[in-house]
């Protein structure tokens, strides 16, 4: 056992080694409900024990500039369960673009009746990007955005969150990109790339014992950036004998708030998603997710695939915490 933990270790330093001098709209994920912190620093110390997880996803295959996403995340419970810390790395590859993303994450833990746990969470970072407009193909050969060449840019970013929970439910909400609307970017090609606009994250999911090997967890998650249609995916996932996860997604396109302006069919099935979660061993997890599309990419792509592992560190505490194997 400690020695598979050693070589899973060495992945993750590998893993992040690959980040380094690289930091585009937040990256897709399909297997964030494993991995919240990457959407919520509320989530920080969630699990009360040292946590290590890795993600790789390729999407769309077989379509040129399709986005390639690679994150790291490490987070803990310190204090006395008071304070969860966590540094989150993101690197996002679409088109011309290269981002890479570094947050430190901290959240704030209160216990709020028959052990509930209210978590306040912020994370503070920066966003490196890379545009190279080498190959681009553009109509109009003066563009000024497309005329830069290639440059590398730097902006700081602001993300909070808040994260609640029990031992059968869950629920979070959460902002990132929050600076990007007061950042001034000297000149027109950096405002184009470095610009993002504020997303929001709403989700919840709820466990359903059915039987002593078999557990049901329905969940949602909803996408906003408050310019397009809303995104909402759509979890169904079972638990077999506390060592498997079976499920399946559906990810489309809604209007929640009734947007005026928004082009295209905001009512648009997007992906069919089938994932599972395999506890390997104790404190080491490993997961596949493969995104079938139904947007217009159906039958123009190979799906999409994305693989994660997560270590848990430490040892066993005296009293067992169920929820984040569940959560």
């Amino acid at each position: 056992m400690k020695s598979m933990k050693k070589i899973l270790l060495i992945c993750f330093i590998l893993i992040t080694c690959t980040f380094y001098a690289k930091a585009q709209q937040d990256a897709q994920y399909s297997q964030y409900m494993f991995n919240s912190l990457v959407i919520n620093p509320g989530y920080a110390g969630y699990k009360q024990t040292l946590n290590a997880s890795g993600l790789y996803r390729l999407q769309w295959v077989g379509v040129d500039g399709a986005p390639v996403t690679q994150s790291l995340v490490l987070d803990g419970s310190f204090f006395g369960d008071k304070i969860g810390l966590g540094l989150t790395m993101v690197k996002d590859k679409i088109g011309l673009q290269d981002l890479t993303s570094t947050y430190l994450n901290a959240a704030y833990k209160l216990t709020v009746g028959n052990g509930a746990i209210l978590s306040f969470g912020i994370g503070a970072g920066y966003n490196q990007f890379k545009f190279n407009s080498g190959n681009a193909q553009t109509d109009d050969p003066n563009d000024p955005t497309y005329a830069l060449g290639q440059g590398t840019f730097t902006s700081p970013d602001i993300r909070s969150g808040i994260h609640y929970s029990t031992d059968r439910f869950y629920a979070g909400f959460s902002a990132t990109n929050m600076l990007s609307s007061f950042m001034d970017y000297g000149s027109t090609a950096e405002n184009s790339i470095l610009k993002q606009g504020r997303h929001y994250f709403l989700t919840a999911g709820y466990l359903i014992d059915i039987n002593d090997f078999l557990k049901f967890k329905p969940s949602f998650l909803i996408k906003e950036d408050t310019k397009g249609p809303s995104n909402l995916d759509i979890n169904n996932f079972f638990l077999l004998g506390e060592k498997v996860w079976l499920g399946a997604s559906y990810r489309t396109s809604v209007n929640l708030l009734n947007k005026s302006g928004v082009t295209g069919n905001v009512r648009a099935p997007d992906a069919i998603v089938g994932l599972v979660e395999v506890f390997a061993t104790d404190g080491v997890r490993i997961g596949y997710a493969y995104d079938h599309a139904m947007s217009s990419l159906k039958g123009n792509d190979f799906g999409s695939h994305e693989i994660s592992l997560g270590i848990t560190f430490g040892p066993k505490r005296r009293v067992p915490i169920l929820s984040p194997r569940y959560f």
